[in-house]
């Protein structure tokens, strides 16, 4: 019962903006209509505000991948890459 409220409520609302207040309303509005008992009320809250943690976390973890990926098919350099230019022309300057 609650799994089902739990999936329904954050496909409706999005899971990433989920926050305590929404989740107690959106629970008290299922316990108005029949649907679920108030003393489930605190269970329900906090699984929710865990799913919407960890979908924020994955978010988090697809965004990251997707900027790694899109920067190496940039073919940018990196600090490393900037780190050894600069040795080599102090070098060069040096013996110049």
């Amino acid at each position: 019962m609650l799994e089902s409220i739990n999936k329904l409520m954050l496909a409706g609302l999005g899971a990433l903006s989920m926050t305590r207040d929404r989740a107690e309303k959106i629970f008290d509005e299922c316990v108005r209509r029949g649907e679920a008992t108030k003393g489930d009320r605190d269970s329900f809250v906090k699984e929710v505000l865990d799913t919407a943690d960890k979908a924020r976390q994955d978010m988090a973890k697809l965004i990251d991948k997707q900027v790694q990926q899109t920067l190496a098919k940039l073919n940018l350099p990196t600090r490393e890459d900037l780190a050894r230019m600069e040795q080599k022309l102090d070098e060069l300057l040096k013996r110049g």
